[in-house]
């Protein structure tokens, strides 16, 4: 707020002070009563300006004080919340310790329990494995020959259609009919 108070009032100064300057200049009067009046005029006004001076000065003065009372308030407080987290961190130091042995234990006793899951498990996943082998080799197995079977159906049709095509008059029946017979064996395509 001092400082909107502040710009105010050198507004109201610079702007006072333009608008005396612009009546003295245009008011009808000797050179001599408008230089005296202007001398008067500045005097007011060099008054006016040293008064707004010193108000700063004090103001900027009660200012440093608070400024420096709230410094000293604030050094205090940290001191003490120093003081106040070294003890602190003393005690949980110690505790840390405490717990550090007792957590090194469980450790210990953990690590050795797992160690002896993991080795079951390893077993357990080893025969796992090997009959999932075993498995996927007879369905390969399995795969293969009826892949065969397929592809040996599908050549004796295209040897049945050949000899039709061969014997048809109307190619194009036959080709409409290959190609229904593709798409019902390939509905994805």
């Amino acid at each position: 707020m001092g400082r909107k108070k502040g710009g105010f009032l050198l507004g109201v100064l610079i702007g006072g002070t333009a608008a005396a300057a612009t009546a003295l200049l245009l008011a009808p009067k000797s050179g001599k009563e408008l230089r005296d009046e202007l001398a008067s005029k500045t005097d007011d006004w060099r008054d006016l300006a040293s008064d707004y001076t010193e108000d700063i000065v004090e103001k900027t003065s009660e200012m440093s004080a608070v400024v420096k009372e709230k410094a000293s308030d604030l050094t205090n407080q940290a001191t003490e919340f120093a003081s106040s987290v070294k003890g602190k961190s003393e005690d949980a130091a110690d505790d840390l310790e405490d717990i550090h042995a007792d957590l090194f234990d469980d450790l210990k006793q953990q690590s050795s329990d797992l160690s002896d899951r993991f080795r079951k498990a390893a077993d357990e996943a080893q025969d796992v494995v090997e009959d999932a082998a075993e498995d996927i080799v007879l369905d390969a197995d399995e795969v293969q020959s009826d892949a065969k079977e397929t592809v040996s159906e599908g050549a004796q049709e295209l040897n049945v259609k050949a000899e039709d095509l061969k014997d048809s008059e109307s190619f194009e029946e036959i080709k409409e009919e290959i190609k229904e017979e593709v798409e019902k064996n390939n509905p994805e395509q």
